[in-house]
C-alpha cells in the first residue's frame, strides 16, 4: 500500500502540503484568541494596580516648624506655595495654617500678588488677606477654605483631601481654626 504523504520536506509536499484546511482555519482561530486576550490583559492589568496619591487628596509634608518659621521671618511673612498640594502656608496671628488655593467664589486657582501684598483672585478680583486669607474685597462670600495641619514629630504635615476642608462662614479670623501654634 502506498501512502501519499510520506515524504516530509517542503519540495515534494511535505508538512504544509499535509495541513489541512480545517487545522488551518484552527490554529487561526486559536492565534486571533490568544492576541485579543493579550490584548485585553494589557489594557485591564494597570487598571488593577492602586496609584499612590500624590498632590491634592494626599498628607503633604511641608518641613519642620522652625525652617516654615524661618522662612516667614526672612520674607516679611510672606505665604508660601506648594503647587502639588494647591496650598499656601500662611503666617496667621500666632499660628501656621495651610490656605487652599480655590477661590470660593466660582473655583479659579488664587494667586500670591507680591505687588499687592495680597491674594487676587484673577477671575472676578475677589481679594484675601496675606495672613488670614479672609476676604478684603470682591464678590467671593468667604474666606479661602483651609486645609487640616498637624505637627507630628517635628515635621508639619498637611492633609489636603478637599472633603475635609476647613470651611469658615465669617470673615474673620477665628482662634478656634488654630491647629499648629508658632511658639
Amino acid at each position: 500500500m502506498i501512502r501519499p504523504h510520506d515524504e516530509t520536506s517542503l519540495r515534494a509536499g511535505g508538512l504544509i502540503a499535509r495541513l489541512k484546511r480545517r487545522q488551518l482555519l484552527r490554529m487561526g482561530f486559536l492565534g486571533g484568541t490568544l492576541l485579543a486576550v493579550g490584548e485585553l490583559t494589557g489594557i485591564v492589568l494597570p487598571f488593577m494596580w492602586v496609584n499612590k496619591i500624590t498632590g491634592l487628596g494626599a498628607k503633604v509634608a511641608v518641613g519642620s516648624k522652625q525652617d516654615v518659621l524661618a522662612k516667614f521671618r526672612s520674607s516679611n511673612d510672606e505665604p508660601q506655595l506648594f503647587t502639588a498640594g494647591r496650598f499656601f502656608l500662611v503666617h496667621s496671628p500666632g499660628s501656621i495654617a495651610a490656605a487652599y488655593r480655590r477661590c470660593t467664589h466660582l473655583g479659579c486657582s488664587v494667586p500670591w500678588n507680591a505687588g499687592t501684598d495680597r491674594f487676587v483672585c484673577p477671575c472676578h478680583g475677589s481679594i484675601f488677606d496675606k495672613r488670614t486669607a479672609v476676604v478684603k474685597g470682591g464678590p467671593a462670600p468667604r474666606p479661602l477654605d483651609l486645609f487640616h495641619i498637624k505637627d507630628e514629630s517635628g515635621t508639619l504635615i498637611v492633609d489636603t483631601n478637599p472633603l475635609n476642608l476647613l470651611v469658615r462662614a465669617g470673615n474673620e479670623w477665628d482662634p478656634k481654626h488654630v491647629e499648629v501654634t508658632d511658639s
